[in-house]
């Protein structure tokens, strides 16, 4: 068992001061993926907030942020999308993010309307550019095509001030297909990836044979990022979720900070001498049930 540093903790001590700009106003979903972090036990407690609930939590986002991130499970699926894009309008964002499997988006109409609504940032989950193992990942036959659709239909709506990016979650299922689907997305237009270590968030997740040694993803990633055509690339790279200790010194500027907090993360010895512990939360006590610290190193 990893060592735990139990007065280092950075988030609980904030507690419930604590106000996230990532607003959850999706319950339902159409994809059911094999390594979802809202899925089993957090659907048990689940309990669908109202519009009016939501518009009074996008009302104290407002007052911490300028900026709100709608999201899941799938928040496009709600049938009054719309109207809590409306509302959320009226408070003057500087940004609005919506993140979604982008399926919906396929639809042009879809897609133009929530350009419409002030939406200027969209982060869409992309598994990979087979369409074989996005499917399996997904257990939905068909999502990869209207994902991709999706992404095409955004960018033929691009205009100044539109950030579209699209986070490719890795596992062990997918993550030997990394160069393709970097190739396949950029060859669509898009400037912005995000490439994420996909956690044991779930009943599903908690398990080896889904979720990867972080500090042996993070060599191939790194590997894969530093070819030429990458290095030569206008497209922007963050590597999210990834704890610094884990990611080779030639790729810890790719760190991004996750601002979503989750109390099951420790504080491990490591993190005493750590540069990034300002920014970085600690790494969660599920990852180190079940790999421990190995690998790990500043």
């Amino acid at each position: 068992m990893a060592k735990r540093l139990n007065d280092k903790k950075r988030w609980p001590d904030r507690g419930h001061e604590y106000v996230s700009p990532y607003i959850y106003g999706g319950y339902a979903c159409n994809n059911n993926c094999s390594f979802c972090s809202e899925a089993d036990e957090y659907l048990k407690n689940l309990r669908n907030k109202s519009l009016e609930e939501l518009k009074d939590e996008v009302k104290q986002v407002r007052a911490h942020y300028d900026f709100i991130s709608l999201m899941g499970r799938e928040p496009t699926l709600r049938p009054d999308f719309f109207k809590l894009l409306a509302f959320v309008k009226t408070l003057k964002f500087r940004q609005v993010s919506v993140a979604t499997n982008g399926r919906l988006l396929s639809y042009p109409a879809f897609a133009k309307r929530m350009i419409a609504c002030g939406v200027n940032q969209v982060g869409i989950s992309f598994n990979s550019a087979d369409e074989k193992t996005h499917d399996l990942m997904t257990q939905v036959p068909g999502s990869f095509k209207q994902t991709v659709q999706g992404i095409k239909n955004l960018m033929a709506l691009r205009k100044p001030g539109l950030s579209i990016l699209v986070n490719v979650p890795l596992t062990r299922h997918n993550y030997p297909t990394l160069e393709l689907t970097l190739d396949l997305l950029i060859r669509l237009g898009v400037k912005e990836i995000n490439i994420l270590w996909v956690a044991p968030l779930s009943k599903r997740s908690r398990d080896k044979g889904v979720v990867c040694h972080m500090p042996t993803l993070s060599r191939y990633v790194a590997g894969v990022l530093q070819k030429n055509k990458y290095q030569k690339s206008p497209v922007k790279f963050l590597l999210v979720e990834f704890l610094p200790c884990s990611l080779p010194k030639t790729a810890r500027d790719l760190f991004f900070p996750c601002l979503e907090k989750n109390s099951n993360k420790v504080r491990i010895n490591l993190c005493a001498e750590c540069p990034y512990k300002s920014s970085c939360d600690g790494i969660l006590q599920d990852y180190l049930d079940l790999y421990g610290e190995k690998g790990l190193q500043i």
